[in-house]
């Protein structure tokens, strides 16, 4: 059976099959009973199906020829087969559709135009007429649905989908966020001992076209790594690709009937070869004797064998490449990087991670909860505490696997791993039970039904509330009325939310004793009614105000809090830095001149080196949390060395730190995000703290410096905080006598006095600025710096200067 579809009356079945026949089927409540056959007016195997809204015509798309047939729907007769001028006979039209009102047909597969482009088609109903074709993809289109407005969606095998609108032409597309390992044989190129890999093209100002395990970073790969072979020494494979008998020394290897070979390579020596196929990974010794096998977690694409002999890597249709032992095809690594190029996530079989700044949403922990029940889906994120271990995975290669690594590492040595440790720290879920996912609300309260579960003995204790990204006060659970659902271990609320004078984006967390549960989202709507108008590109309304204060002449312009931190002389003669303290100073002297502008009051803390002690960081976040309203915007810059300990805990080091009494003299992280995460209003954290220099000193090669955790910790959806680091994960942020600053501030400073105002709109939003700090910063560094900037989900685009028009 190939493909099914439904009268419209729901009383036919109609099916196409590989034996090149249509059949109807009635269907009633003591089983189904045959009505008509019908075969393909152009001979073709039938495959999409779709009835005409009125039920009276079928079209019919075929696997194997690029045309369409129009059957009467009661005698599966051919009527009429349409077919574009320019078919291809290597070309299909298999998926199928109908519009809405029954005056179109469309059709696609892998049918393309003369560029390549797979396209949709689209005829009359009456079939009269060339169709007119629009191309979408980059492959074949998986599957067509008409939309009740006119419009039709598609699905492609990129994967992408989309929408075209009524007038044929796309109106969104939503690509493919796994990379496409296919047709790389000559790029997947490994370095000798394993520890990098080049899999993509680079592109200008890119990050570079490999990872590097042991850096956990983008760089460029290097000339002397080596693409598979097919052979060497004495041994050579051939009939490997897309074959069912693979042949190794003209001797065929013996596969299951349902596999085929897709990649090989063979080792340096000729000893070993490694074969991918749709289903399995297998390596073999030159006499074709299968030393192991490994199920593939889905079609390996690419295979490749270390020069080293103790690693087999492969790239999978799921997105990821997987480090094996050599020895016995073990999986030591799983790395998903994402098309962006930028974000990335790499973990071990037991669970412990690293991840890019923003990369660790991207995969996650499925909590399976019977077959009646939706499974949970818990990201990474969720398990920072216990799983982030950075220092971990970039010691497997060169360890030769997970368990030296961990030995290597002994704070981590006796932790509970794998799922049942999962199951034990659980968070809460939450959903929304109502209203809708999208409403519409003139109020400035909404009451939500929210459904909480927790796991046993780790009861919720609070809900979290944020509204366009801003904290919103709620009740405590305790005071909300509550009442069971029909699943286990879950109640359900009626939550309260206050809402401002613009359409919101609500987001929703339940919290217990293990952390915080993924997000619960809402999107509200504003009636389209006229309303007062409010100052010029102010970023007021997230704070609730009324409207009927803008007329009565109520200045609701925000104050914007800057406490600026910048230390280059420190007490320890050995840390220096040169623009540290230059960069905060520049920072708060321009935000200064902001004042009556976008902002009704600027107020300005600014600690720099013997003003900028311990005790004066701490007295300084205190003043920003005790200022700041729920209208105003924090901006938080701080500048000078910052340190990971041995646990991972990040430490901004003050003027007077003691690098060897770390935890009594430096700044500790939690001070910083305890601060940062409760303010009230939007709040902008930069950290520029990544330079190079003596900070750890004697004795202290435990220490590091990675701010990543960092960054993903304030920039997750609960925390709120929009995030611009100077550079990621263990690079240098560098500064020169040039630029006279760091080169992000200097960034920074181009792009708050207009440079980043690309579209000349008079106002720089804080995504402009990430634009152009981004390309900025590599563009004075050479590449040797990539900035990145973390936006939490559901906080908006929004102005962070008046520029000049």
């Amino acid at each position: 059976m190939n493909a099914t579809a439904w009268s419209p009356d729901g009383k036919t079945l109609l099916v196409s099959s590989a034996d090149a026949f249509l059949r109807a089927y009635e269907v009633t409540g003591k089983g189904i009973k045959l009505l008509s056959r019908g075969a393909l007016g152009g001979n073709g195997i039938p495959f999409g199906l779709a009835f005409s809204p009125d039920g009276q015509t079928v079209a019919a798309g075929a696997s194997n020829q690029g045309s369409i047939d129009l059957l009467d729907a009661k005698t599966l007769k051919s009527k009429k087969v349409l077919s574009p001028t320019q078919a291809n006979s290597s070309r299909s039209l298999s998926v199928v559709a109908w519009s809405a009102d029954g005056k179109r047909v469309f059709g696609a597969g892998t049918w393309a135009n003369e560029k390549g482009q797979f396209t949709i088609c689209g005829w009359s109903g009456d079939g009269l007429g060339e169709p007119s074709c629009t191309p979408v993809a980059r492959n074949t289109i998986t599957a067509l649905q008409a939309t009740p407005n006119g419009g039709l969606l598609y699905a492609s095998a990129d994967p992408e989908w989309g929408v075209l609108g009524t007038d044929g032409r796309p109106r969104l597309t939503v690509g493919n966020s796994l990379m496409d390992f296919r047709n790389l044989r000559s790029r997947f190129r490994l370095a000798s001992d394993g520890s990098a890999l080049a899999f993509r093209e680079t592109h200008p100002g890119g990050t570079g076209d490999a990872f590097d395990l042991r850096q956990l970073a983008w760089v460029k790969a290097g000339k002397d790594w080596q693409a598979p072979r097919t052979m060497a020494g004495r041994t050579s494979m051939d009939n490997w690709f897309e074959r069912q008998r693979p042949m190794l020394n003209g001797k065929a290897l013996n596969l299951d009937s349902s596999e085929w070979s897709l990649s090989t390579a063979v080792s340096r020596d000729g000893e070993r070869i490694a074969l991918a196929t749709n289903h399995k990974l297998r390596l073999y010794d030159r006499s074709g004797r299968e030393l192991w096998r490994t199920a593939a977690p889905a079609t390996t694409w690419q295979i490749n064998l270390s020069d080293d002999g103790r690693w087999v890597v492969a790239a999978f249709s799921d997105g990821t490449l997987r480090w094996y032992q050599a020895k016995d095809g073990s999986e030591q690594l799983a790395f998903f990087p994402h098309t962006d190029g930028r974000r990335w996530v790499m973990w071990t079989p037991a669970g412990d991670f690293a991840a890019s700044p923003g990369g660790e949403n991207l995969v996650g922990w499925q909590v399976d909860r019977g077959s009646a029940q939706a499974a949970d889906f818990y990201p990474v994120s969720r398990f920072r505490t216990d799983y982030y271990r950075p220092e971990v995975l970039a010691e497997v290669i060169g360890k030769g696997g997970v368990a030296a690594a961990l030995a290597a590492v002994p704070a981590t040595a006796a932790r509970p791993t794998g799922s049942q440790a999962i199951l034990e720290i659980l968070p809460p879920t939450v959903r929304i039970l109502s209203p809708d996912a999208l409403t519409v609300t003139k109020g400035g309260e909404i009451k939500l039904v929210v459904a909480v579960r927790s796991p046993e003995g780790a009861p919720a204790t609070q809900l979290r509330a944020r509204v366009n990204g801003q904290l919103i006060a709620l009740p405590a659970l305790s005071s909300l009325r509550s009442s069971r659902t029909g699943n286990r271990g879950e109640s359900s609320y009626e939550v309260p939310v206050s809402l401002p004078p613009i359409d919101a984006h609500i987001l929703l967390f339940a919290e217990n004793k293990h952390g915080v549960s993924p997000e619960a989202a809402l999107t509200v709507k504003r009636p389209s009614e006229p309303i007062a108008k409010e100052p010029t590109d102010s970023p007021i309304a997230s704070a609730g105000q009324p409207n009927s204060a803008a007329a009565a002449g109520v200045d609701l312009r925000p104050n914007l809090y800057v406490l600026a931190i910048g230390i280059s002389k420190y007490q320890d003669s050995s840390i220096q830095l040169d623009f540290a303290a230059k960069d905060s100073t520049d920072l708060a002297n321009f935000f200064k001149t902001q004042e009556g502008g976008l902002y009704r009051k600027v107020s300005v803390r600014l600690l720099t080196d013997g003003k900028a002690r311990r005790d004066d960081v701490l007295d300084g976040l205190e003043w920003i949390r005790k200022e700041l309203t729920s209208r105003d915007i924090a901006f938080v810059f701080i500048a000078g060395h910052g340190v990971n300990d041995s646990d991972g805990t990040y430490y901004f080091l003050p003027q007077d730190v003691n690098i060897k009494a770390l935890k009594r003299t430096g700044v500790i992280f939690t001070e910083i995000r305890n601060t940062l995460v409760s303010l009230p209003g939007k709040a902008l954290f930069f950290i520029d703290t990544c330079h190079a220099g003596n900070v750890l000193g004697t004795g202290t090669r435990s220490l590091r410096m990675d701010t990543t955790a960092v960054v993903n910790e304030l920039s997750s959806a609960d925390n709120g905080v929009i995030v611009f680091a100077a550079a990621t994960g263990r690079q240098y942020a560098q500064e020169s006598p040039d630029w006279g600053n760091g080169a992000f501030t200097k960034a920074i400073l181009e792009g708050l006095r207009g440079q980043a105002d690309y579209n000349k709109s008079g106002r720089i939003t804080h995504k402009m600025l990430d634009l152009y700090v981004s390309e900025r910063v590599k563009a004075l560094t050479e590449g040797a710096q990539s900035p990145v900037t973390i936006v939490p989900s559901g906080v908006p685009d929004f102005p962070l200067v008046l520029g000049k028009r």
